[in-house]
């Protein structure tokens, strides 16, 4: 993936205490942490191979953790939610007139995937998102990044897709079932765990070390 100023990766990382909210009646406060830092390093490993990456986070331990190979961005103390943060990581890495912004929960995440997102960008005004099946976005390559608002939340893949296609952007939507499969929800988890590749995957071995299938079958 090439453009006039290079390409970098941009990864929000929640503080550990809070991450995987929705998971807290499955796992433990710790197994949440851990669990979220094992995805962490999975989504690192696979980005470092296509070029840079910035990590956007107000946790210690995520920062001491991936200093020495990933660019780290203190979340902004004034900023409320993910949108803003996000708007404001891109502002600080105006340099790059190439942009994949991606989740830190994706468990299957690899650099050949990553390749098929940077491949559906086209060029400059363009867009590649992967839209997982609750209709957010896992992964997005903004060829330029700030030509319109991020919308993270609910639905966030049609947002984005209209806000870039009314910003004069082309939109490829990226189809690749390892990076639309994410942990936010206990179906999330069962899901990775009924699959070969989910339950090689770190974080499905940890899962299953720890006993989490058994829970799913209790709960």
């Amino acid at each position: 993936m090439t453009s006039e100023h290079g390409f970098i990766t941009l990864i929000p990382v929640n503080r550990l205490e809070r991450a995987k909210g929705r998971l807290e009646k499955l796992l433990t406060p710790e197994e949440r942490s851990t669990l979220a830092m094992i995805t962490t390093r999975t989504v690192v490993d696979a980005a470092v191979a296509l070029g840079p990456v910035a990590i956007l986070t107000a946790d210690e331990a995520v920062k001491t953790a991936f200093g020495a190979e990933a660019r780290i961005l203190n979340e902004d103390p004034g900023l409320r939610g993910l949108n803003p943060q996000l708007e404001s990581g891109l502002k600080r890495l105006g340099e790059y007139r190439s942009i994949l912004i991606l989740h830190a929960d994706l468990p299957l995440a690899s650099t050949a995937q990553l390749s098929l997102v940077s491949e559906g960008a086209k060029g400059e005004g363009s867009v590649a998102i992967v839209r997982p099946a609750d209709g957010g976005t896992n992964a997005m390559l903004l060829r330029p990044p700030g030509r319109f608002a991020l919308a993270y939340g609910t639905g966030s893949c049609a947002l984005h897709t209209k806000a870039a296609e009314d910003a004069g952007m082309a939109v490829a939507t990226v189809e690749s079932a390892d990076l639309e499969v994410d942990l936010d929800t206990p179906e999330d988890v069962a899901a990775l765990l009924a699959s070969e590749t989910g339950r090689a995957s770190k974080a499905g071995q940890f899962l299953l070390v720890r006993g989490v299938e058994g829970r799913l079958d209790a709960s």
